[in-house]
């Protein structure tokens, strides 16, 4: 299915889940100043609002033939909706490490089962972004790691209030469709994936 949308059913939603998305502003996150120091809990919508320093982990994954998982953003994110986005991006929960992130992140939003032995990473050290969006006023401040899962040949179960679509898609592929259409793929995503030297082994 190299190069199409997957149809792949979306997980359902038990009762737990019903209503609540993970960009719930409920969510506490832990921060920190620019230099990492930690400063405490707050609210994601605070965290947002006035640019406070939290963390974040990105996830690759990869099947047997080398084609990495790409996913489109729900059309009711406040940040990229509707663009095509790396495998899974988590904000961390307070206290939790980031490879434990990829391993809730992949579970809750593809229905991926991954040990976190079995991952590769981190694929760069920690570095910082800055993703500011005047027209929502949203000022995403975050310490990221990234890590990989190479040849994962189980069964795909998205969250739908998350994700609108999947589909594996070859490096070259993927990087000529960057190059092509920039505005269908989110700033990070084309971003990152330049900087961990995917392309460079395509």
């Amino acid at each position: 299915m190299t190069g199409a949308t997957a149809t792949i059913a979306p997980a359902s939603v038990s009762s737990r889940d019903a209503g609540v998305t993970a960009e719930s502003e409920g969510e506490l996150f832990d921060t920190f100043d620019e230099d990492g120091a930690p400063l405490g809990l707050q609210l994601r919508a605070h965290c947002h609002a006035h640019g406070i320093w939290h963390r974040a982990v990105y996830a690759y994954l990869f099947n047997g033939a080398g084609e990495l998982l790409i996913q489109r953003r729900s059309l009711s994110k406040k940040v990229a909706p509707g663009q095509w986005d790396l495998s899974c991006a988590e904000h961390l929960a307070p206290g939790e490490g980031y490879r434990e992130g990829v391993v809730r992140g992949l579970a809750e939003e593809l229905g991926v089962t991954a040990e976190a032995e079995a991952l590769t990473g981190p694929l760069a050290p920690v570095h910082k972004r800055r993703l500011v969006i005047p027209e929502t006023g949203i000022k995403d401040y975050e310490f990221i790691e990234a890590y990989r899962l190479d040849g994962y040949e189980g069964p795909i179960a998205f969250n739908h209030q998350e994700v609108i679509a999947v589909r594996w898609v070859g490096l070259p592929q993927l990087r000529a469709e960057m190059e092509a259409r920039p505005q269908d793929f989110t700033v990070w995503f084309r971003e990152e994936i330049a900087s961990v030297g995917f392309f460079g082994a395509a």
